[in-house]
């Protein structure tokens, strides 16, 4: 695949800004300037202040809609294929479609895709797209894009960090990987009809819930020319072209992203002229809501828990608190020779979940032993009741000669205030049965990185869960990028996907029924409680989608209602 070099060079011109992986940003808007490039953090703050009063100004003189919303963590990249970042899933998702919007009752919605529907022998899904999209350039969003991007996410030249989800479809092989060029089963029935064909038939669901929900469609007509191999590092992804709801203006980088609005969406122009997307301290949210500075959370961004209380009680602020199937876990290393499964059970016994999630979460989340709530439709109910036994945890830490001297590093990513305590506690607990720990502080693109390579023993990780039970299976199986447990045992994964090839609920309860057993036995992870989303924003919006969607981060900006 070649690059249509002209029109890259003229998006490469146009833009001036650099990733959030360098230092600073070259944006062209308000964000950055020379003078700030010049003036280190003093010229960032500077310029802050000068946004932040821009925006002021020109809300109260009758001028643009501004809206700003806050995320706590960073974002690491905008090439929708090179991250498995949450952070950067809240960016990415306002500049970039997918196919439908997965709800967490089990539910889908449209979005680029109007309407679909699957075969008989369910082995082929048929989307319909939305024959009026466009790309932010003006050009029609055709089943072809949808067709390259398939392409790029599974080709051999390029390794897409969800590519695992790939392989359901023909002409992939176990990693998701392309047998041949082009070779993935998806194909353009006409410009606005795509076909996917599956290896054998299966349960739907497993497509809409897990791939689609990572799968964002990305521009033929820009991207073709360069070689997948090229692509990740591309200058389009200084200043990217989706076919979302917001388009890319400019940026500084670990700070701030602005974004106009795109008045030509296709499911409605947004209520605003503008979004700036700020990276924010927790402990500055609520104050920010209050002051006006900030009007909406982005997605996987909570009220702290020490402002929940205040946040519900400040008149201009609508806070809601809603269950979801988002879960926080342990990773435990299991290539260390001494972190045994014996060890790891004790770990697991040791901590007392219910008071992380009494005192420390105020009661709004549920405890876990397991990546599915008790609520999930497909909960193994044996695992139940959730064991905390420290005097037990202790007799088998003493069996197992372990030497009191060593001291565990655990892995904690800055500004998640919850995970920071969260393993205060923990170290606690196991301090109790004769484990001593060392708590280390990184950001989270580092702590990726880390537990990535297994350069750790206990590492803090959250994931979003899913309606679907197999969602939790790339993440325990022998070889993949997010295996951060360094699971060598092929067995979890091969159970985990065997789950996939069966079409009736009955049939796959039984076998993810198995999967929670031996994910419980191997103990790779010390799972420890369910979220709940401590959703806020200025009353100022309306129409803001209250109800936790998985994967929908942002809350159909589109469909907001901005009042001055």
């Amino acid at each position: 695949m070649k690059r249509n070099m002209v029109k890259l060079i003229a998006a490469s011109l146009a833009c001036a800004m650099m990733l959030s992986a360098c230092g600073g940003g070259q944006g062209g808007g308000t964000a950055t300037t020379a003078a700030n490039g010049a003036a280190g953090n003093g010229g960032a703050d500077a310029t802050q202040a000068k946004t932040d009063q821009t925006e002021a100004s020109n809300q109260a003189s009758g001028g643009e809609k501004v809206v700003v919303m806050a995320q706590t963590g960073d974002w690491d990249s905008f090439m929708v294929m090179n991250t498995t970042n949450a952070g950067a899933d809240n960016v990415n998702e306002l500049m970039f479609d997918r196919l439908m919007v997965i709800n967490t009752d089990g539910t889908f919605e449209p979005r680029l895709a109007d309407k679909w529907e699957t075969n008989e022998a369910q082995d082929k899904i048929t989307y319909h797209l939305n024959e009026n999209a466009k790309w932010h350039d003006g050009e029609p969003v055709t089943a072809e894009d949808v067709v390259y991007s398939a392409q790029v996410a599974s080709s051999a030249e390029y390794n897409y960090l969800r590519r695992i989800r790939m392989q359901y479809f023909e002409g992939t092989d176990e990693t998701g990987c392309e047998l041949s060029a082009d070779s993935v089963g998806v194909k353009a029935v006409d410009d606005h009809t795509v076909e996917f064909t599956l290896k054998t038939p299966m349960d739907p669901a497993i497509i809409y819930a897990l791939i689609i929900r990572d799968f964002y469609i990305i521009p033929k007509h820009l991207l073709s020319d360069i070689s997948d191999a090229d692509l990740v590092n591309d200058d389009f992804w200084q200043k990217p072209i989706g076919s979302g709801p917001c388009i890319f203006d400019s940026m500084e980088s670990g700070v701030s992203i602005e974004f106009k609005a795109n008045k030509d969406y296709y499911l409605g122009a947004p209520d605003f002229d503008r979004l700036v997307f700020k990276k924010v301290q927790s402990s500055n949210l609520l104050s920010g809501l209050m002051s006006g500075e900030i009007d909406v959370l982005s997605g996987n961004s909570q009220i702290p828990l020490a402002d929940w209380e205040a946040a519900n009680n400040t008149p201009g602020v609508v806070a809601k608190s809603i269950p979801t199937f988002a879960y926080q876990y342990m990773a435990m290393n299991t290539s260390r020779d001494y972190l045994t499964e014996d060890i790891r059970h004790a770990i697991s016994l040791a901590i007392n979940r219910q008071v992380i999630v009494d005192q420390l979460l105020q009661g709004q989340a549920r405890i876990a032993i397991g990546p599915l709530p008790e609520d999930h439709k497909y909960f193994n109910t044996k695992l139940l009741p959730i064991e905390y036994d420290p005097e037990k945890a202790k007799s088998m830490v003493e069996a197992a000669g372990w030497d009191p001297n060593r001291e565990l590093e655990m892995l904690v990513s800055t500004g998640n205030e919850v995970r920071e305590k969260s393993a205060i506690l923990i170290q606690q607990d196991l301090q109790k049965i004769g484990i001593k720990t060392r708590i280390q502080t990184l950001d989270f693109p580092t702590l990726l990185t880390n537990a990535r390579n297994g350069d750790y023993d206990l590492c803090f990780i959250g994931s979003s869960g899913s309606v679907d039970p197999s969602e939790s299976v790339p993440n325990v199986t022998a070889g993949y990028i997010n295996n951060f447990a360094q699971l060598k045992d092929p067995t979890l994964g091969q159970i985990g996907e065997s789950g996939a090839k069966e079409i009736t609920f009955e049939a796959r309860k039984k076998i993810y029924d198995e999967y929670q057993e031996v994910l419980f036995q191997q103990m790779p992870k010390a799972y420890l409680y369910f979220t709940n989303d401590l959703f806020a924003y200025s009353d100022k919006l309306e129409n803001v989608r209250e109800g936790a969607l998985d994967y929908n981060v942002n809350k159909n900006v589109w469909a907001w209602k901005v009042n001055k």
